[in-house]
């Protein structure tokens, strides 16, 4: 048995159908549905988004009571050890495992302080901004400690200044670039351009020459908390998803293959609709 759909999604297959009867060609039928198909996936990751923003709330305020509490008890056990035991080599051991735990609590608290930021509401504060300077702080920020290098391509008589909020582009940008570094090697390259497809609105590139994005796992990529990587809390793309809708843009994989990734970020040249 089929499940019922939301209403508001029937009225957009229903428009979407009406549309395409409308179509002159299937060329323009084509345009219609692939239109559709990104309006369509653009609020599935939007909705992905507010429930992991919840989920990551609760966990978060869930964790750091025991955190707190865990560490507290490791802080008092270090000072009875110091105050009962004499051996210093003893001592000594001791102490190791008391900062173990420490270290390791540590690590949960920037975990759960990570969360907290994911799920912490912004308000974009649009100013008039250099484009260029936001490109080369946001390059610099992720190239750092990273191997491969970065190659920023502006070209001439591009738009230099844009209305936008300049912390959160380049936090976005950021992740976005951070996320190409790990998928290079040691001699590969990140190449970060600017465009312009229409005169309100810019795009910047970022690509790759990794070994692109696998099929199976190519509609994942947005998704919170999913991750290849070993240890990687898969919230970057996330992140910069959810900064891009908050400043009236978008982000999105534009091809991927044996050649590399490309992400595309577009984005208002007047700020974000109010």
């Amino acid at each position: 048995m089929r499940s019922k759909l939301p209403d508001n999604v029937t009225s957009q297959i229903d428009d979407l159908v009406s549309r395409v009867r409308l179509a002159k060609d299937d060329k323009e039928s084509a345009e219609i549905a692939r239109q559709f198909a990104g309006d369509l996936q653009e609020r599935i990751n939007s909705e992905r988004l507010e429930a992991a923003s919840r989920l990551a709330a609760w966990l978060a305020h869930r964790i750091n009571n025991p955190l707190g509490a865990i560490s507290g008890n490791a802080q008092l056990l270090a000072r009875r050890l110091e105050r009962d035991i004499t051996d210093p080599i003893s001592l000594e051991a001791y102490l190791r495992y008391t900062d173990a735990i420490r270290n390791q609590i540590e690590r949960c608290a920037s975990i759960t302080n990570e969360l907290l930021d994911f799920t912490r509401p912004v308000e974009p504060d649009i100013q008039l901004v250099d484009l260029f300077q936001i490109v080369e702080e946001a390059a610099d920020l992720a190239g750092y400690g990273m191997s491969g290098k970065v190659e920023v391509i502006i070209p001439e008589d591009f738009i230099q200044e844009i209305r936008t909020d300049r912390e959160l582009l380049v936090r976005a940008l950021f992740e976005l670039i951070r996320n190409a570094h790990l998928a290079i090697q040691e001699d590969g390259t990140v190449t970060v351009g600017l465009s312009m497809p229409a005169q309100d609105r810019i795009c910047i590139s970022v690509s790759d020459t990794g070994q692109g994005i696998p099929e199976d796992i190519l509609p994942r990529v947005f998704e919170p908390f999913f991750s290849t990587r070993e240890k990687a809390k898969g919230l970057g793309l996330t992140r910069s998803l959810y900064l891009m809708q908050e400043l009236g843009g978008s982000v999105e994989i534009a091809e991927t293959g044996e050649d590399g990734t490309t992400v595309l970020l577009h984005l208002p040249v007047g700020g974000p609709a109010l």
